[in-house]
């Protein structure tokens, strides 16, 4: 069985939403190439491959959805994962030498024999609570909805500091008690994100921020039905309806 993908990494789905699995390799009516690149293995018997423009312009009836609406199904998220690493890693990064991949399409090898597994960026993202009140942010590039504080671990960090690091870095406001909450594959930029929760005593910024957000805000519970929030499916969204649910 083959996934499909478009060259954004955008998963290629039903009407109904469902990701559109075929039996044999994608080919264009009229003859041409449909695809770009191998099928990458996912698991046994399910591969990912990349289609092209004009393969979605002969099907009109499919949709192309983000890879986080497919949260719930491991085999396709792994699959965009595998697929995005392939398609970025072709090559060793210190001698330059072509990468060849065994039957598991994880690994990329030289002819050395030097390894290059897939590179996983750890990205820490968290709820953050004052009181009855819950901190909220609409980032500069993602300006329909608001969200969780969320970056990038960084070189030397634990994963606590660096979620201390980026609510104080984007809402300006100091967090304690910081604990785990869970994780979720981002396949779309190869990250895992690993959620945390907190608590601040700073209902007021205390430090400058870096403008990451256009707009930072505390909402109730009572509020939160009124407000756009990150896409069902997603981590944020999991654990904003977890605090919503809780009515701690």
């Amino acid at each position: 069985m083959f996934l499909l993908v478009t060259a954004r990494g955008l998963v290629v789905a039903q009407p109904d939403g469902e990701a559109v699995w075929l039996p044999e390799l994608p080919a264009l009516p009229g003859g041409g190439a449909a695809t770009v690149g191998p099928a990458v293995k996912i698991v046994p018997g399910y591969h990912v491959v990349e289609v092209t423009g004009e393969f979605l312009e002969a099907h009109p009836g499919y949709e192309t959805l983000r890879p986080v609406d497919f949260a719930h199904d491991r085999v396709v998220t792994r699959g965009v994962a595998l697929w995005r690493n392939r398609k970025l890693n072709n090559f060793h990064p210190s001698t330059g030498e072509e990468l060849t991949y065994t039957s598991g399409n994880i690994v990329g090898r030289t002819p050395a024999g030097l390894e290059v597994f897939p590179r996983l960026d750890p990205a820490v993202i968290g709820v953050v609570t004052h009181r009855e009140y819950l901190l909220l942010g609409r980032n500069a590039q993602r300006s329909g909805f608001f969200s969780l504080p969320a970056g990038y671990v960084d070189v030397g960090e634990t994963l606590e500091e660096a979620f201390i690091r980026e609510v104080l870095e984007e809402t300006g406001r100091r967090v304690h008690d910081v604990r785990y909450w869970g994780s979720q594959p981002w396949a779309a930029s190869g990250s895992i994100m690993l959620g945390f929760w907190g608590q601040t005593n700073d209902l007021e910024p205390v430090a400058e921020t870096d403008g990451e957000l256009t707009e930072i805000r505390w909402v109730t519970r009572a509020e939160l039905p009124r407000v756009p929030l990150a896409a069902p499916g997603s981590i944020a969204h999991r654990m904003i309806m977890e605090w919503y649910n809780s009515g701690a």
